[in-house]
């Protein structure tokens, strides 16, 4: 009997042993341009404008540095959890966006030197700002390219940042303080180093 329970024990550790040696954690780290990024250099423009203020936004070009870790198992599934693109706009505004971002997913040819993935997921952005009021979860969904060691992806990112802005009445009545969402990202591309 104690054989037997030794042998059970044996192919139990073993079988462990072997769903772990298929599961990989990786680590990708890069850049992404995000389309919506102009529209918060505009509110934060339009604004101070109103406000009476002359004033010089910098936001050169919406690249941000990216980072995420990745964990795949022999079946394809995996499961990212990534921060950023983090941004900063600059000037005579204060604004810093970054993100995070929880996804699963499917590479459909994992072991091959290109492998087409799908991920979706929830993504939340943690901001602080000058006009910043507050932030809504959103959903996360890309698709992109796993080179051999980096990847090309094209996500949506349909979170929303809520602002402070100015309402102004075009018959001299004044202004108001309002709030504006932005979807500040929208679309996303980018470039990842793989590494293990």
């Amino acid at each position: 009997m104690r054989i037997v329970a030794a042998v059970l024990a044996l192919m139990t550790v073993s079988g462990t042993a072997r769903a772990f040696e298929w599961q990989l954690v990786e680590w990708r780290l890069g850049v992404a341009y995000a389309s919506g990024l102009s529209d918060v250099t505009r509110l934060y423009e339009d604004n101070l404008r109103l406000a009476g203020f002359d004033v010089n936004v910098d936001l050169k070009f919406p690249v941000g540095l990216a980072g995420a870790a990745t964990y795949s198992w022999a079946s394809g599934v995996r499961a990212d959890i990534g921060v950023g693109p983090v941004f900063a706009i600059g000037g005579d505004v204060k604004h810093l966006e970054v993100p995070l971002a929880a996804t699963v997913g499917y590479n459909f040819l994992r072991l091959a030197d290109v492998s087409p993935y799908v991920r979706a997921g929830l993504i939340h952005h943690f901001v602080d700002g000058d006009l910043y009021s507050s932030a809504t979860p959103g959903v996360f969904a890309a698709v992109g390219l796993d080179f051999t060691h980096f990847s090309l992806e094209l996500a949506l990112d349909r979170s929303e940042v809520e602002f402070d802005t100015l309402a102004c009445a075009s018959d001299a009545g004044g202004c108001r303080l309002m709030t504006d969402e932005l979807n500040t990202y929208d679309v996303l591309a980018g470039f990842s180093w793989r590494f293990r």
